[in-house]
């Protein structure tokens, strides 16, 4: 009816007879409705209309401010190309509709032929009518749609990188839950090994059932004790032991038990033998080293080394925690059990004439009174030079417990030996830490690396001539100290990783098979590996102000370097009681060098002495050409995870004497082209700020070495 009266109003007769035949005959008239649904969800049209409307506000301010350029209105629809972006959206929009009422395929219904055209229909005919909207509305309209589908893209990208976030964090909390996992599995598995190393520390108790009055032991459950083992003894008495303490035995406790056994021949092993249970009287406790330490909720490798030494953790009255070093007669001690290498069970000077010299280089496997009489000297040197910050204080003393009741071969054997102890290095070795890259949780700890530290560390290397510094025997600590152990390796070729030039350094640099091909099973030469360990960042020059030492050694070198200076070969060997001669010719040496020519020269003068390296060839006595200092990934390819983005732990930029020296920029692989000779001819040439000689210090100097001459002729 609303059909028929709205053709009357019009006066059309003819049409009015014609519908009217039409709705008798029951046929269906194809008028579009004007209630039809639109092909954009109603939610887009909102966000569009809010977005054209702030581009109306932007479009009137731009004209206010008078900015707005005068371009035709055919000029804009021909550049632009709107109509064919309006007819691309309308297909998109219409194959990506999610819409369950207008989209039949996402309800898993089949779409017949017929409404497919009649989708394709309502496009065109919504092209048409956007055709008649007046030009400029059209372009406004485009313009809103365009920043709309920016914004969503944003969104989308947004999301789907907050979704990624997600996965990943996901992905770190499953490994992080596995880890601890392993590590409580870990933890059950020793769980009689941790007992019994704190109970070895722990002061005793009366055996009566009762806690002692402050300490809280809890003595042994005699009930519990296997067949042949005795409760509590001492030292002396028993003959294998599973905990050892330090402290004196408690009131109430009987330690006579194993006496008593002996004599009676009760509580024995097969072989005769006391095993005890709890034994008093030892001087120091043993631990096996563990192979991993926690930082950040990793598991970080702790290496033993390869010397075959046993390594050993120890708690004493004296010095509390303290690490115990010995390269022979430590009762069969294996470093690593799982290996068939034994340690030797005597020392080769108990097999040697007394008139035997000790080898030139320490910590030698099978000797024991020479390392020790070796590392004993360098620790007075330590002392006198003001290096004891970075290098961690060592003794010789003596080792009367049981070994560690850990599950291998030798637990629990009984020993009286002299060994070398130290203080306990603390933080991570540098290797185990940054070998691979720098990563988001320890990036702020490789900042945080203290620059005096690194000079401090670096000076004794190039003082005492190490030989064998490499990452594993460099430890760094959250708070950025910088502690160096196994020094065993001084007045030898220089050859540390902290001194640029040397084959440790070199290896961290370029890669080993590019230094070291010979010792590899793959074809030489190899290039350079495309990424530089950062572990090239401990390079001294990073940490020195301009790259350059020169003679601004650390505070209480120049003393020490004066006083050797003033010695002669003989009282230098004689008063820090050198196990050679030639450690205090090799030292007096590295002196004159410094003093002379500052550090940079008596680095160069080293290298002068030592071989070329030839890429093939593994070994302490090689120097290779150096280049500007690597600081960080702004400087070379230095390994650093992406998230981390830039760093560098330079204490500043280089400058003009080190620029003169090494170059303006860093060459990385095999390209870098000088030599310590031409180097050295360099730094002669240079203005470096010298300290004043006094004129006594020359006459000492004249007068040793006129006393050398006499006796030389007596």
């Amino acid at each position: 009816m609303r059909v028929l009266l709205f053709f009357l109003s019009r006066g059309s007769f003819l049409c009015c007879a014609f519908v009217l035949f039409l709705l008798l005959l029951d046929v269906e008239i194809p008028v579009v409705l004007a209630e039809k649904k639109p092909v954009v969800p109603a939610e887009t049209i909102a966000k569009w209309h809010r977005h054209h409307k702030l581009f109306k506000e932007k479009r009137l301010l731009v004209r206010r401010e008078g900015e707005a350029q005068s371009v035709s209105a055919e000029e804009k629809e021909e550049k632009s190309g709107w109509e064919d972006r309006w007819e691309h959206r309308a297909k998109v929009v219409e194959k990506n509709n999610n819409d369950d009422k207008n989209n039949d395929a996402i309800a898993g219904k089949a779409t017949s032929p017929n409404v497919a055209a009649g989708k394709e229909e309502e496009s065109d005919l919504a092209l048409k009518l956007f055709r008649k909207i007046p030009r400029k509305k059209r372009e406004e309209i485009l313009r809103a749609l365009e920043n709309f589908k920016k914004e969503q893209e944003a969104e989308e990208k947004e999301e789907g990188a907050g979704n990624r976030k997600e996965e990943r964090n996901e992905e770190e909390t499953r490994r992080k839950l596995e880890l601890l996992e392993k590590e409580r599995k870990e933890k059950e598995r020793k769980l009689a090994v941790v007992v019994a190393r704190e109970a070895s520390v722990a002061e005793a108790a009366p055996s009566t059932g009762e806690k002692g009055d402050d300490d809280g032991f809890v003595p042994v459950d005699e009930s519990a004790l296997a067949a042949g083992t005795v409760a509590y003894g001492t030292y002396d008495t028993c003959d294998t032991c599973e905990m050892c303490s330090v402290e004196e035995p408690p009131k109430g406790v009987d330690t006579g038990k194993a006496a008593k056994a002996k004599e009676t021949a009760s509580g024995t092993t097969r072989d005769g033998k006391i095993h005890c249970k709890k034994c008093f009287g030892c001087n120091v406790v043993l631990s096996r080293l563990e192979s991993n330490q926690n930082l950040h909720g990793k598991k970080v490798k702790m290496f033993a080394g390869a010397s075959g030494a046993a390594v050993v953790r120890g708690y004493t009255k004296e010095h509390g925690n303290v690490i115990i070093k010995s390269w022979c007669d430590f009762g069969g001690y294996k470093q690593h059990p799982e290996t068939a290498a034994k340690h030797p069970l005597t020392c080769n000077e108990e097999t040697q004439s007394k008139n035997t010299q000790c080898p030139i280089k320490g910590g030698i496997h099978a000797y024991g009174e020479c390392n020790y009489k070796f590392l004993n000297a360098l620790d007075k040197l330590t002392v006198d030079s003001n290096l004891t910050g970075v290098v961690p204080r060592t003794w010789t003393g003596s080792v009367k417990t049981f070994l560690p009741w850990d599950g291998h071969a030798v637990q629990g054997h009984k020993i009286d030996v002299r060994s070398q102890f130290y203080e306990v290095a603390k933080g991570y070795s540098i290797e185990a830490v940054y070998g691979s890259s720098v990563a988001q949780d320890t990036v702020e700890m490789f900042k945080n690396i203290k620059h005096e530290e690194v000079i401090k560390a670096a000076t004794f290397d190039l003082l005492f001539s190490e030989q064998d510094r490499h990452g594993q025997n460099v430890f760094v600590t959250e708070e950025g100290d910088v502690t160096l152990i196994d020094s065993e390796g001084c007045f030898g070729p220089t050859n540390s990783l902290l001194l640029p030039g040397g084959q440790k350094f070199e290896v961290y640099r370029i890669g080993y098979n590019a230094v070291c091909c010979g010792n590899t099973p793959l074809s030489c030469p190899q290039p350079a590996g495309e990424r530089t360990a950062p572990i090239v960042a401990m390079d001294y020059r990073c940490h020195a102000k301009d790259h350059f030492v020169g003679f601004d050694w650390p505070k209480g070198v120049e003393p020490f370097l004066r006083k050797i200076q003033k010695m002669t070969e003989d009282d230098v060997h004689e008063v820090y009681e050198m196990t050679r001669k030639e450690h205090a010719t090799h030292l007096k040496r590295t002196v004159d060098e410094l003093l002379e020519l500052g550090f940079e020269g008596a680095l160069l003068k080293a290298y002068q002495r030592q071989n070329r390296g030839d890429g093939l060839t593994y070994g302490n006595n090689y120097w290779y050409p150096i280049t500007r200092a690597c600081c960080g990934n702004d400087i070379c390819p230095m390994r650093v995870d992406d998230a981390v983005g830039r760093v560098n732990i330079e204490k500043s930029t280089q400058g003009e004497l080190a620029e003169k020296l090494w170059g303006d920029k860093y060459v990385h692989g095999l390209d870098v082209k000088n030599s310590p000779s031409a180097t050295l001819l360099a730094l002669s040439s240079l203005n470096v700020p010298k300290p004043e000689t006094s004129a006594d210090a020359l006459v000492d100097r004249l007068k040793q070495q006129e006393q050398q001459q006499q006796r030389r002729r007596l």
